[in-house]
């Protein structure tokens, strides 16, 4: 299924990246979004759509920017790539990090926080693999003190197969709620890790949090068509790794934690391999999971009637 949407249909905005103080993260430079308004007048909750590894795709980024905006509910799809001279990252996810990536969200949470068309309390983010890795730390407590603003959170936050072979050791998390939407058969972003953070963010104290896996689903589902082999790309499954509160990598076969570019050459000589698999999806897996998507958020205020305050 092919979405109506084009990305010029949307209103481009321009937008600076918040500083993150993070080895990975500090640069700023300005990036840009495209705003898709749901007809509706009034302030519209609103979600951020964060991208994969791949980058802005017709069949998922804007694909969801149109099932939401049908919704009642105002998305910005960031580009987070393009403003720095990047195609893709799947062969090597240094060309843009999450981390990056995390400042664009919380810059485009600003920026929208302040339109006239968008409800201030009720922008959610969400993200494909890279994007959702994004979702998810963009959520927990510790990463406020490495943002410039603090203060800043989001209302809802929609991961859909994340990376997280990489946890916080302290998975404590700003309580909002959350939705980790995973593949049974995912090679590339394993559920079971997915699953397994949830339960340690569950026993820190995020109870509004809802874990689903589909059955026979490979990650990206949002392909229709044969699963194919992702022959170049990075894959970080063995690099199992606790991220200690001020950033460092605890490697539990070496008993000792890394700075964040020792642990990058460390990873990618140690436990990166190549190789994944990705597609396979059919219209009636992605309308459940699309359907899922709007349940979740419909439940946790992003109706379109579901204003400020009432």
């Amino acid at each position: 299924m092919v979405p109506a949407l084009r990305p010029e249909d949307g209103e481009l905005i321009r937008f600076t990246a918040l500083p993150i103080d993070h080895p990975s993260g500090r640069r700023t430079p300005e990036v840009s979004g495209r705003l898709f308004l749901p007809p509706a007048a009034g302030p519209a909750p609103a979600m951020i759509v964060l991208t994969s590894s791949a980058g802005v795709q017709r069949h998922r980024e804007l694909y969801y920017a149109e099932a939401l905006r049908d919704a009642g509910v105002a998305t910005m799809v960031v580009d987070s790539f393009t403003g720095r001279g990047v195609r893709r990252t799947v062969a090597d996810q240094s060309l843009v990090t999450a981390v990056q990536m995390e400042g664009d969200a919380f810059g485009a949470l600003t920026m929208l926080s302040k339109h006239a068309r968008i409800d201030p309390t009720r922008i959610g983010v969400m993200g494909v693999s890279k994007g959702a890795v994004v979702a998810v730390n963009s959520a927990i407590e510790v990463r406020r003190s490495w943002r410039q603003d603090p203060e800043l959170e989001f209302a809802a936050h929609v991961a859909i197969c994340p990376g997280c072979t990489a946890q916080h050791r302290n998975p404590r998390t700003t309580g909002r709620p959350m939705f980790l939407m995973l593949a049974e058969h995912d090679d590339y972003t394993p559920a079971a890790f997915a699953i397994e953070y949830a339960q340690r963010m569950r026993a820190a104290g995020q109870a509004a949090i809802r874990v689903k896996v589909y059955k026979n689903a490979h990650h990206g589902w949002e392909t229709l068509g044969a699963i194919h082999t992702l022959r170049d790309a990075q894959n970080w499954t063995c690099c199992r790794n606790l991220i200690e509160d001020d950033g460092r990598h605890f490697i539990p076969s070496l008993g000792s934690a890394l700075s964040e570019p020792d642990y990058q050459r460390w990873a990618r000589a140690n436990c990166v391999v190549t190789g994944a698999h990705a597609g396979g999806g059919t219209p009636d897996l992605k309308r459940r999971a699309t359907a899922d998507l709007l349940d979740f958020l419909a439940a946790n205020g992003f109706g379109a009637g579901d204003a400020a305050g009432r």
